[in-house]
């Protein structure tokens, strides 16, 4: 019994053997070395075959340590290094899209050879791929009263308080909604009901913000930040829709609840006979002195390209609102003028390159076909409405200084240095080369959207589509039923119970009325 598990336990290792070699052979095979022939040459031969089957490895290795992978004998070195810089935030070390990579041309030959050849033509092919397909943050969501959703791709997914924006998205708003975006230089975006915003590109120099987005229908309020105390009104928010914000520390609410717990019982009727307006003035002095601290900061100045099908504005600073319907005309408003802002317009056709500087304080109306403008004179109450809905905004103004100083403050303190800001924050600083792109973008987009509004007209002729004409209400009817509703309820019981809550009380009361 004993010799037959000998006998037994001898064929298992010469069959373990025989498969070994197989294997081995297998291997040579494919590297058309042979044994046999690596046996017969001499020493430097063999050398010279060794270094057959263990190629040369060119790069940065990063799958040992240096101690190990700098051995001479390795065969390992560094003749020709392919640049590369570390991945920007939110980017992995690899270049490969794994998610949309087709098989079949991950293993093409012909596709390979082609792009090997372009990847040794330019030797920072990678550093160029990483800042093609980087999408830097663009903002976030402040507010969403209603449905708000995100285009990042074909499809969309919805959006809410705090959610991220980046660049190539597109934000939609449903009916009887609105959104406010707060945008990382501190500028603030509003979109009405029905309405459709692609924030195309966003880029930065060391002094300046470039924002270049197309309204593709609807309303929308761009509002950039500016370095004045502002004014205390009381009277009441205008976007009476969107309010309470969801960012508990800058509503109204908050401060009236501060005021009730210090004062007495007289000290609380004397304040509702007289009406006053402490929690108000305490909002104000709270915002002015964040204006102050985040005026420290250096912030850059914004600059905005808005584009739509049949027209374009360019805005320095300038607060401005724009509203566009597929279709029809559209319409805009410069509503700053200050010192060191403009606002420049331009219409479209292939050779009308001229742009226009729009100084007044008043509506535009733009042509269906986009060739000439003119003083809006036939809607002016619905343009006024709109324009109304976000005139008294403090509420807003005052949690943007409190983003700017929680998170735009951080960023642009690195903004000097360009590797920082790209790998801790994922943002591109541009040098002179910035106003080139800007230039390329007005002449592409006056081009592209010239050849759009043409398929436009053809497409509506066509098929027989009424367009609504004029700027219409859906952008603002909700808004504005929110506002009046909001003036009877001003002074009500349930009003004044708000500063009466306990914390827990309050947030729950935000978390009901501020979605």
């Amino acid at each position: 019994m004993f010799k037959l598990i000998l006998s037994a336990f001898a064929v298992s290792l010469w069959c373990l053997n025989q498969s070994a070699w197989g294997q081995t052979q297998r291997i040579d095979d494919f590297r058309e070395v042979h044994v046999e022939d690596i046996l017969d040459i001499e020493n430097d031969d063999l050398v010279d075959s060794q270094s057959q089957i263990l190629p040369e490895l060119k790069g940065s290795q990063l799958f040992t340590s240096p101690d190990h992978h700098e051995k001479m004998d390795w065969k390992v070195s560094e003749k020709e290094v392919v640049i590369d810089t570390p991945p920007l935030k939110g980017q992995g070390h690899s270049l490969i899209p794994w998610s949309t990579q087709s098989p079949e041309d991950f293993l093409n030959i012909d596709k390979w050879l082609a792009e090997r050849s372009l990847k040794d033509i330019n030797p920072d092919w990678k550093i160029r791929l990483r800042e093609y397909e980087q999408s830097e943050n663009v903002g976030k969501i402040l507010q969403c009263k209603g449905k708000c959703e995100v285009y990042r791709g074909s499809l969309p997914s919805k959006v809410q308080h705090l959610s991220q924006i980046i660049e190539g998205d597109e934000l939609k708003t449903g009916p009887h909604s609105s959104a406010w975006v707060y945008l990382i230089d501190g500028s603030l975006l509003r979109l009405g009901a029905d309405s459709s915003v692609s924030l195309v590109e966003f880029n930065l120099s060391k002094d300046t913000a470039y924002h270049f987005y197309r309204l593709n229908y609807g309303h929308v309020f761009w509002h950039p930040r500016n370095d004045k105390e502002l004014v205390l009104e009381s009277g009441p928010e205008t976007d009476h829709f969107n309010l309470p914000l969801l960012m508990r520390e800058a509503n109204q609410a908050n401060f009236e609840r501060k005021i009730f717990n210090q004062q007495n019982d007289f000290e609380r009727s004397h304040e509702v006979l007289n009406l006053e307006e402490n929690a108000i003035k305490m909002q104000f002095t709270m915002l002015n002195e964040l204006k102050q601290k985040n005026n420290k900061i250096g912030l850059l100045k914004s600059k905005m390209m808005l584009i739509s099908p049949n027209a374009s504005l360019i805005s320095s600073g300038s607060t401005l609102d724009m509203i566009y319907r597929l279709g029809s005309k559209a319409y805009f408003k410069r509503r700053t003028n200050d010192e060191g802002t403009s606002l420049l317009l331009q219409m479209r056709g292939y050779s009308l390159k001229d742009l226009t500087e729009v100084n007044e304080l008043k509506w535009y109306e733009v042509a269906e076909n986009g060739r000439n403008f003119s003083l809006a004179e036939n809607d002016l109450g619905h343009l006024e409405i709109t324009e109304l809905l976000t005139k008294r905004i403090k509420t807003f103004e005052l949690a943007r200084e409190i983003w700017i100083d929680q998170y735009t403050g951080p960023i642009f303190a690195t903004i000097e240095n360009k590797e920082k800001m790209a790998i801790k924050h994922g943002f591109k600083i541009w040098g002179e080369e910035i106003s080139k792109r800007f230039d390329f973008m007005l002449e592409y987009m006056r081009r592209i959207e010239t050849t759009n509004l043409k398929s436009i007209e053809l497409l509506l002729s066509k098929n027989e589509i009424q367009v609504e004409k004029g700027p219409g209400t859906n952008h603002f009817q909700a808004a504005l039923d929110s506002y009046l509703f909001g003036l009877k309820k001003r002074y009500s019981n349930e009003r004044s119970q708000v500063r009466e809550m306990s914390d827990l009380q309050y947030y729950v009361w935000i978390l009901r009325n501020g979605k």
